[in-house]
């Protein structure tokens, strides 16, 4: 008697939506819309990320954060849902602002003190009102037009001292691009890859400081 193929876990596959969208080559077309990333966040597409085949990775994050600048400010750009500001909530931090396209995630979070701010915003366009101690791009590079001239416009808004956390997946070949293109102009403080067994591929999070 066959059997009936085990049902793909639901993390596993919000991952491979993901992946995909990573392979789409931008130069032929545009990013997602505003629209797209709202009826997706609507939807509860990317749920996923909150879920344990994503804790590795934040925990790598969330561990940098907490080891290179304790106590620090942190500008969350591409923070969706806010999963690293949760994460975030079992460690000190002096300012917390988050930053996405979609006004659907950001309605979604749950600000817990008047340290912490959220703004739907165009990261390309976003201008912070004060330098940070620590600026993060997790996942989100892939989507920008240009995301070595906004990484680098971001540095610059950097506390003395401070750093940039960027989260890519090695699959993605965009994510090795920019990556590469990050470490010829910045200086690498650590870097670890995380991977997780529903999951055919890993991620790079690397410390970077200008």
């Amino acid at each position: 008697m066959n059997q009936a193929e085990p049902r793909k876990p639901r993390s596993a596959s919000g991952a491979q939506r993901l992946l995909a969208r990573f392979r789409r080559p931008w130069r032929r077309g545009a990013p997602p819309s505003a629209a797209t990333w709202n009826a997706e966040y609507e939807a509860g597409r990317w749920t996923y990320l909150g879920q344990l085949p994503e804790l590795a990775r934040f925990s790598v994050l969330t561990g940098y954060m907490t080891h290179f600048k304790p106590g620090g400010s942190i500008l969350d750009i591409g923070c969706g849902e806010g999963v690293l500001y949760e994460r975030m909530q079992a460690h000190g931090y002096s300012r917390y602002v988050g930053v996405d396209l979609s006004s659907s995630a950001i309605a979604k979070i749950r600000v817990r003190d008047d340290r912490s701010a959220f703004f739907a915003a165009d990261a390309e366009r976003y201008i912070p009102d004060t330098k940070f101690d620590v600026t993060v791009f997790n996942e989100v590079l892939y989507y920008l037009h240009d995301p070595l001239a906004v990484v680098g416009r971001y540095a610059r808004d950097l506390q003395t001292g401070g750093i940039l956390l960027v989260s890519l997946c090695t699959t993605a070949k965009r994510g090795t691009v920019i990556l590469n293109g990050l470490k010829r102009t910045l200086r690498v403080l650590d870097e670890t890859r995380v991977s997780h067994r529903e999951n055919a591929w890993s991620w790079l999070i690397t410390v970077l400081q200008p």
